[in-house]
């Protein structure tokens, strides 16, 4: 389809092409730290992947280790306990945030020795009742969603043993690849600056091969391409693909080009989220849906509003709303819509996270990027509204 317009912003545009092709033919490695405002200097790893298989490293923690993971979140996480010679411990959500419930937390915490509290969709975990049913043991935020969201004055990432962030494509800082690790406590950042150190860093062929492939997946992924070819390709790649191949743990050092674009794009984030906290207000004003099908900040929290996530009374009224924007020239996405199934086939999840399993049902995501026009924004509002008219009137739309 012509047109269609992205979920997701993949910002990399052929000025950036230019510039990360003459990073990654330069001779001179630069320093591999980053400074976040509200926290300080990071230590800077290929992925979040990467950063979350050193931040466990750096706990010292026993082989086997047992981790706490909320159950609805991005499988690769899973993947990178397994990486770091750990197990897993799955613990529910919130309905409200889509974030680790606490209650939940406490009852299981006798049974894990390290928890990693995913901050989802920009949302933020209660990180205060978190650390109470943690009852001293670490606990790893996982930022890659969530830079620049607040509980009061304190940022995200502060309030963790460690935190790590992600620039992949389609974050804030959009870059290709990238993760940084952020720790107050100076004995565990020595053990980061020195387990990131010991990884291999990329070659003058993977520099190129990395900024060549990231060019054309940023096109792929962006108007006009996006509808004619991207879309198409990345529904055959994730039906056709197994899970075990998809998003590989590589442990290496991070790229030049995606450090350089990182910087870069950092002075523009404060923009970014306003632009983007501006678009999740004019959602929602205008959407004509079930209070309790929206997400709403807690008092005293700040939200980057990465994501708008919508909750269907539904699989059935979300599927037949996803089917009617993208006859309407709109992408969504369904996130983690299989998380369950593949949990249970690849990492014993055992069926105790209810919420969980239900938000995977019945969540949406639509557009809601900083680069959006405010008529795209009011339009997609507009053919939401359109379509779950049309939901209540053939398929029903009430909560159970």
């Amino acid at each position: 389809m012509i047109g269609l317009l992205p979920t997701e912003y993949w910002e990399h545009r052929f000025i950036d092409l230019m510039a990360s092709l003459a990073l990654a033919l330069g001779l001179k490695r630069e320093d591999g730290t980053l400074y976040l405002p509200g926290l300080g200097e990071c230590v800077l790893a290929r992925s979040a992947r990467a950063a979350l298989v050193a931040a466990i490293k750096s706990l010292d923690l026993p082989s086997g280790a047992r981790i706490g993971v909320p159950l609805y979140c991005c499988p690769v996480v899973f993947k990178a306990i397994i990486a770091a010679g750990c197990t897993i411990r799955f613990v529910d959500v919130e309905p409200a945030t889509f974030c680790m419930c606490a209650d939940d937390l406490h009852a299981k915490q006798a049974e894990v020795d390290a928890v990693v509290a995913v901050h989802m969709f920009g949302n933020l975990c209660d990180m205060p009742m978190l650390q109470q049913a943690a009852q001293g043991k670490p606990i790893i935020e996982d930022c890659a969603q969530s830079l620049g969201s607040r509980i009061g004055a304190r940022m995200a990432g502060s309030f963790g043993t460690i935190a790590f962030f992600s620039f992949r494509s389609g974050k804030y800082l959009s870059v290709g690849e990238g993760g940084a690790l952020f720790s107050s406590d100076l004995d565990i950042r020595s053990r980061l600056t020195q387990i990131i150190a010991d990884m291999p860093a990329p070659s003058f062929a993977e520099e190129l091969e990395h900024v060549a492939v990231t060019y054309i997946r940023s096109m792929l992924r962006s108007r006009p391409l996006y509808g004619i070819l991207g879309h198409p390709l990345w529904h055959i790649y994730n039906k056709s693909v197994d899970f075990s191949a998809k998003s590989p743990i590589i442990l290496s050092q991070i790229f030049r080009a995606d450090l350089a674009l990182a910087r870069n794009r950092l002075g523009l984030l404060d923009s970014a989220i306003s632009r983007q906290r501006a678009n999740a207000d004019i959602y929602s004003r205008l959407l004509m849906v079930d209070a309790r099908m929206l997400c709403t900040e807690k008092t005293g929290t700040f939200y980057n509003r990465y994501l708008y996530p919508i909750v269907f009374p539904s699989s059935k009224s979300r599927d037949y709303i996803a089917s009617y924007l993208h006859s309407r020239g709109i992408d969504s996405s369904k996130p983690y819509k299989d998380i369950s199934e593949t949990a249970a086939t690849h990492y014993g999840y055992s069926g105790d996270c209810p919420n969980s399993e239900q938000i995977a049902k019945k969540i949406l995501v639509i557009p809601s990027y900083h680069s959006l026009r405010e008529e795209d924004v009011q339009r997609i509002a507009s053919c939401l509204n359109e379509g779950w008219a049309k939901t209540k009137s053939r398929i029903g739309s009430t909560f159970p």
